[in-house]
């Protein structure tokens, strides 16, 4: 559920909002993004036996997402977010709470889209929410004997986890997608370039994406060390743009773009995303995303 707020929020400081939207936000939007670039994309984990799951399902149904291998248990509940955005400040806040169930394993059925699978994201709420711990654990192991690349979004959360999950995620990951806040939960507290620098002597065969908002991203790995210039867009909402880079990322990899190109084309999705509110079934489409490549003159082509 997202809002338009004046933030900061006080108490006792009453606030209509101007607009109320209900979408299918965090993993949702890579996936709908995925699926306007052309992907098939498919979701693995739960959503709940509640209004939000049933939205949820529905949102990604009609968008082409096979969620065939989602699970639902009796009395589950849905992770719920009220995102709080203030568009003349291009701030946001989220309130959020996990869903509830037994833990989720990874069944035959989720299994078998593994195995099927050109590429996995995870993102970094999959990883710190408790139920979804048997699935990831069993995703990570079907993956340590598979090519099949690993993207990780590292997220605002993942400094929940201890260091020994950290390294495990960082010893499985080929793709580690993170902003400058981030990097401090996957550094040992450290920030910036320089940590991103010291996690590839430690992890060599890793590759770093930086994002780094309007400025664009920063790679590191694969003998790059260098910035991928972002686009000037005038900016209306910022909620729901990381998701999409990844998703324009990491389909811009699967059709054999080049690692700077991937970033260009990750640095479109995001200005896309970024001049209209919202994320879900708000999320920048293809011809959005090209309109950019387009206007910047970057003789780049979204075409399969």
């Amino acid at each position: 559920m997202q809002l338009e707020v004046r933030l900061p929020a006080v108490a006792d400081a009453h606030q209509m909002s101007p607009s109320l939207l209900l979408e299918a936000g965090g993993a949702c939007t890579t996936l709908l993004t995925a699926r306007n670039l052309g992907l098939d994309a498919v979701a693995l984990g739960t959503v709940g036996a509640d209004f939000q799951g049933r939205m949820l399902l529905e949102i990604l149904s009609d968008a082409g997402v096979d969620v065939s291998a989602c699970v639902t248990p009796p009395g589950s509940t849905t992770t719920t977010v009220i995102s709080l955005s203030d568009t003349a400040r291009t701030e946001h806040v989220f309130l959020g709470h996990y869903g509830d169930s037994p833990p989720i394993d990874l069944t035959e059925a989720a299994g078998r889209q593994l195995e099927g699978a050109d590429a996995v994201f995870i993102p970094g709420y999959a990883l710190v929410e408790r139920r979804l711990n048997p699935l990831v654990d069993g995703a990570l192991q079907f993956l340590a004997s598979s090519a099949t690349p690993l993207y990780i979004d590292v997220g605002p959360f993942l400094g929940q986890l201890e260091q020994s999950g950290v390294e495990r995620l960082l010893a499985a990951a080929d793709v580690l997608i993170l902003t400058d806040d981030e990097v401090r939960f996957v550094a040992a507290g450290e920030s910036e370039i320089d940590a991103c620098r010291r996690l590839l002597h430690a992890w060599p065969d890793l590759f770093i994406v930086l994002k780094r908002g309007a400025a664009g991203c920063y790679l590191l790995g694969r003998g790059l060390d260098c910035a991928c210039d972002g686009f000037p867009v005038p900016v209306v909402d910022t909620i729901g743009a990381g998701d999409a880079f990844a998703a324009a990322y990491i389909w811009a990899e699967l059709q054999g773009h080049s690692p700077l190109e991937c970033g260009t084309i990750g640095n479109a999705a995001g200005a896309a995303s970024v001049m209209k509110a919202g994320a879900g079934r708000n999320a920048p489409t293809r011809a959005e995303i090209q309109a950019i490549l387009d206007q910047h003159k970057t003789g780049l082509s979204l075409s399969c």
